[in-house]
């Protein structure tokens, strides 16, 4: 395969895992949002979505070993590979947590709901800083895929706002509610 027909490639699977990460990435705010039976579907199937995610990278990444053979290592950027490498493995991270619940299992550090939403949104964010900054400049492939990865980001942000507005407000310590006899009752 030619360098360029690797470079369109390399475009279509960093495309595609964006498509299905966005799915995992928005299907539960989506459910909250806007419940019906397209947003409960994407909700219900966010960890399918991950791993989907996770084995569409993995294409990603033999094509990436692929163009390199293609155009030399020595092309190759440490500043490209630390960070890309660390991002692969968060995607991993969340394939093995869609794996371990999709098992049952509950207890463990993957399925911790801060590690989660790390790697979501570290990864959201790799996604937009490659797409949201050629919303102008890439019409219209990427301005698409840049809106759509920020409509995702405000999609999530107004469901964290509903569900914050709808937890009980403590009150604070001193106050009757938190006082010992209180708790008696």
């Amino acid at each position: 395969m030619t360098e360029a027909g690797l470079r369109t490639l390399l475009h279509y699977t960093a495309r595609a895992t964006f498509v299905v990460f966005a799915c995992a990435f928005v299907g539960n705010a989506l459910g909250n949002l806007w419940p019906g039976r397209f947003s409960h579907w994407l909700a219900r199937r966010r960890d399918w979505f991950l791993l989907a995610a996770a084995v569409s990278h993995t294409f990603h990444l033999a094509v990436i070993v692929a163009f390199f053979q293609v155009v030399g290592w020595s092309k190759l950027r440490m500043l490209r590979v630390v960070p890309g490498g660390f991002v692969y493995s968060m995607i991993y991270g969340l394939a093995v947590v869609a794996i371990l619940r999709l098992r049952g299992r509950t207890q463990t550090f993957f399925l911790s709901p801060k590690f989660e939403a790390f790697t979501m949104y570290t990864i959201w964010l790799v996604f937009a800083a490659a797409f949201v900054r050629r919303i102008v400049s890439g019409w219209p492939v990427y301005s698409l895929f840049g809106v759509a990865a920020l409509v995702a980001l405000v999609l999530r942000i107004a469901c964290l706002l509903l569900h914050h507005r709808s937890l009980p407000q403590l009150k604070p310590r001193g106050s009757p509610r938190h006082a010992p006899e209180a708790a008696a009752d």
